[in-house]
């Protein structure tokens, strides 16, 4: 099971491979696996008994959203309206996304787009935004007239360097943006950058860079306080390894799990299928390779086959785009990267890496 966290490592392989298990070691896993899957169905009866206990008694949860159970009927639906179903639920949907990919990025214009999800969320939480452009994001997708140099800063000016130069990020951003133009004020969606305040001009050194600490406590106090504090409900998109119930791939807690410690009950994650989990349970992967499952696709794993998968652990359902060997980047193209950006994709690089990784992330992939 260690292999499965250690393969969402969204910042250094972005890869469509899969993680396979030494034969030798399969019935070790089989055994940890039973062994996790009763301890999960114990712990989740005891919550359910508090939870109807405390309801029945009706006892306040002081500082806590109380929020029921995800979409209650499991296996495939319908992607958006799965994910619009589980926000009627949890008003935290954590998408633990698999870095530029292009289905990814047509299904989050998709998404958007819906009136349904119109209706029922508030807030767009994305990892590809640092806090400090909140501003600049605001009147971008608010409609107001920003130079496209200025926009360009909302996914260039993050903690990690050369990240989020794929256009689907800037796609969907546009997409959101004339979404909001035919809303009334007070349904517009709101982005709310995830990523921690960095200001390069001031970045110096590793140490510096450093300095900046784990993104994932930004992404949670920005969920904690702007969205479950004031009510609202919000769709998040982090990379895989933030996203995971069991916390990161060294075992260390992750976003879902700091917005759980403080709102228990308050997060559904799902994981893009096949671009960043391993599949040593191949039922799994059967049940999702089906003549008539058609992408894109909600798998929620309660109540379905899957209820007692080894990837149950990890998310509560998966978002099906398509069979694993079908999935895609997009890439940058050179033209769309100035002389004097590319010049300083090689000095931030230099400053979190010690070598030009930075530019290999953009064109070392051919």
């Amino acid at each position: 099971m260690a292999s499965i966290a250690r393969s969402i490592d969204h910042r250094q392989r972005r890869t469509r491979g899969l993680l396979l298990l030494h034969p030798r070691k399969k019935m070790f896993y089989r055994l940890l696996w039973l062994g996790t899957c009763l301890a999960m169905t114990l712990r989740l009866g005891v919550l359910a008994d508090i939870q109807t206990g405390s309801a029945a008694s009706g006892g306040s949860n002081e500082g806590r959203t109380s929020v029921q159970s995800g979409p209650q009927e499991g296996g495939p639906v319908d992607a958006v309206a799965g994910i619009v179903a589980a926000l009627n639920q949890r008003p935290v949907i954590i998408l633990g996304e698999a870095h530029w990919l292009r289905q990814a990025g047509d299904f989050y214009i998709r998404l958007v787009r819906d009136p349904s999800f119109q209706d029922t969320v508030q807030d767009i939480v994305v990892e590809f935004a640092s806090r400090n452009n909140q501003p600049l994001i605001d009147r971008y997708v608010g409609g107001e007239d920003v130079p496209m140099k200025d926009v360009c800063r909302i996914w260039r000016d993050t903690t990690k360097v050369s990240s989020w130069e794929s256009p689907i990020y800037g796609e969907w951003l546009a997409a959101i943006r004339e979404v909001n133009k035919k809303l009334p004020p007070t349904r517009r969606l709101r982005v709310l950058a995830g990523d921690t305040a960095v200001d390069w001009n001031r970045i110096r050194s590793h140490s510096d860079w450093a300095a900046l600490g784990d993104n994932n406590i930004s992404f949670s106090d920005v969920i904690i306080h702007q969205v479950l504090e004031k009510k609202r409900r919000a769709f998040v998109v982090l990379g895989g390894n933030h996203v995971t119930k069991s916390g990161d791939r060294r075992g260390g807690p992750n976003t879902t799990t700091r917005v759980e410690s403080r709102y228990p009950g308050s997060t559904y994650a799902v994981l893009l299928y096949g671009a960043q989990t391993g599949w040593e349970d191949r039922s799994t992967e059967d049940l999702l390779h089906r003549p008539d499952l058609n992408a894109p696709t909600f798998y929620q794993f309660a109540g379905s086959p899957l209820a007692k998968s080894v990837l149950a652990k990890y998310t509560d359902a998966l978002l099906y785009l398509g069979p694993r060997e079908s999935l895609t980047e997009t890439l940058p193209t050179r033209e769309s990267l100035d002389a004097a950006y590319l010049k300083e994709i090689e000095r931030r690089s230099m400053i979190e890496w010690g070598d030009l990784r930075g530019l290999k992330i953009l064109f070392g992939r051919n």
